[in-house]
């Protein structure tokens, strides 16, 4: 199966670049320990560091699903590039358990990044538990990493799960205009939270964000 990700990073690499990913590249052949591919996955900030993202890979970004495709840099694409081959090499029903592994000893681009592929991973409904914990995180990177341009929650998170997902991004001052789906998903019910969420607010002198009438309009439509 065609792989774009892995498609323009190769693409736009050359020298000592290429050599590393020559080496690291994960064999469909060769068993991959969690250690060595987290060794990988981590170093491609360090490794592939000057190499650019084109219009035109933003272009097949685009085709591929990326939402926000003009914000991913290399370091991004790289990242699903190698998770995406890496499970290749690892059994089906090991997936789920090795994806969350990488996950948890990232750092928070490399969280963000786990994050960003999940749509483009085999059985991505295997992903869920990892995505809904990923939202209660109060770190910024990694909490738009599932909730900003990524069309995993929309397409899979139980009501109750994106609805607070959309709350904590109204907490978080996280525009829920970059939630993906979100007028497709908007209902009574998330139109009534975010009401008590504005009364909430006002009772104690606050300021409403604009996101809270937003919400409710979308009901209203």
């Amino acid at each position: 199966m065609s792989n774009p990700f892995a498609d323009i990073v190769w693409a736009r690499i050359d020298g000592p670049a290429k050599s590393w990913l020559d080496r690291a590249w994960p064999s469909a052949e060769e068993a991959q320990t969690s250690v060595r591919f987290r060794a990988s996955f981590a170093g491609v900030t360090r490794r592939l560091r000057g190499v650019e993202v084109t219009g035109d890979d933003i272009a097949s970004l685009t085709d591929a699903g990326v939402i926000g495709a003009a914000d991913w840099r290399i370091d991004r694409v790289a990242r699903v590039a190698l998770l995406s081959q890496v499970l290749v090499a690892v059994s089906f029903e090991e997936h789920a358990a090795f994806v969350r592994q990488v996950y948890l000893r990232g750092d928070y681009k490399e969280q963000a990044a786990v994050l960003a592929s999940l749509s483009f991973l085999p059985g991505p409904e295997r992903y869920l538990d990892l995505a809904i914990d990923a939202c209660r995180t109060n770190v910024l990177d990694v909490f738009e990493g599932i909730a900003c341009d990524n069309a995993y929650p929309a397409a899979h998170f139980p009501e109750a799960n994106f609805n607070q997902m959309v709350l904590k991004a109204i907490f978080m001052e996280v525009s829920v205009g970059r939630v993906a789906g979100l007028a497709q998903r908007a209902t009574a019910e998330l139109s009534r939270m975010a009401t008590d969420f504005g009364d909430e607010r006002r009772a104690a002198g606050r300021s409403v964000p604009d996101d809270v009438a937003l919400i409710v309009g979308l009901d209203a439509a």
